[in-house]
């Protein structure tokens, strides 16, 4: 008996009528004599689609172990059919559960695959947007430094200090500068001039030499100015840098004259 319900995969449950939800389900059963035994399957009410279990066999009193197997088996043999059927339907409704799992589940994945591609266009764009606008940024300050550099130079030409004339008695020395284009020009400078004031004249001696009118030029605001060239004597080598705190006639080299050579900063060749 034990082999054939575990052959059929049937469940089995029992209870003592003296308790309670055995009572109940003999009652429901409507169970008149014990030993009782119900074959309980799931079936299709007439002329329904709904299925419900129903009570398909039901043995009463004492029995041989062989009586209860041959019931059982002859009840799987009539229901069979039906009972097969709804495994069938219940396998095909368990696939198609687990095709639209897998369908909502690949739908889901293109989703997320989508969206990510979307977030990565949405970010590239975004940072092409940002270079774009630092790039312009860039050209915008190097325009805007540019432009303070042509009005320092302008400011330049406007302060710089006149050149001592031939009656000046003060100490005097006679520079001679090479200038980068292979021009060559000679300016006088007060001994207690500082070194900046050769770079000063170095910077602004092109917009001298043009004649423009500078009398309106005015410092720009927010501007610190960087040479881009460095004047040096070629012997012996010297490099004299733009200190405003040095005179010239503390360098023994510039004094009383020297020929001086201004070498353009790599950066500004380039």
């Amino acid at each position: 008996l034990i082999r054939c319900v575990t052959e059929h995969n049937m469940l089995v449950w029992g209870g003592n009528v003296r308790e309670t939800e055995a009572f109940n389900v003999a009652s429901t059963l409507q169970a008149t004599t014990y030993p009782f035994m119900a074959v309980i399957a799931l079936q299709q009410a007439a002329g329904s689609t709904v299925m419900k279990m129903a009570m398909v066999e039901r043995i009463e009193g004492l029995v041989t172990a062989g009586r209860v197997i041959h019931r059982l088996e002859t009840v799987i043999q009539r229901y069979s059919a039906s009972m097969n059927r709804l495994l069938l339907e219940r396998e095909q409704r368990e696939m198609e559960r687990r095709l639209r799992q897998e369908q909502d589940q690949a739908y889901r994945d293109s989703l997320k695959a989508d969206q990510a591609k979307e977030r990565q266009a949405r970010e590239a764009r975004e940072a092409a947007a940002r270079a774009e606008e630092e790039a312009k940024r860039a050209v915008q300050e190097r325009l805007e430094l540019a432009e303070k550099r042509k009005q320092h130079v302008r400011y330049l030409c406007r302060t710089l200090e006149d050149e001592p004339d031939a009656t000046s008695t003060d100490n005097i020395a006679r520079l001679s500068f090479r200038l980068a284009d292979g021009d060559r020009v000679i300016r006088k400078f007060r001994g207690d001039a500082p070194l900046e004031s050769m770079y000063k004249f170095v910077e602004a001696y092109p917009l001298l030499k043009s004649g423009e009118d500078v009398t309106d030029a005015e410092a720009p605001v927010e501007y610190s100015h960087k040479y881009q060239f460095t004047i040096i004597s070629p012997f012996p080598r010297m490099i004299y840098d733009p200190s405003s705190s040095r005179t010239i006639a503390e360098e023994k080299s510039l004094w009383p004259s020297a020929t001086l050579i201004v070498d353009v900063d790599d950066e500004e060749e380039a």
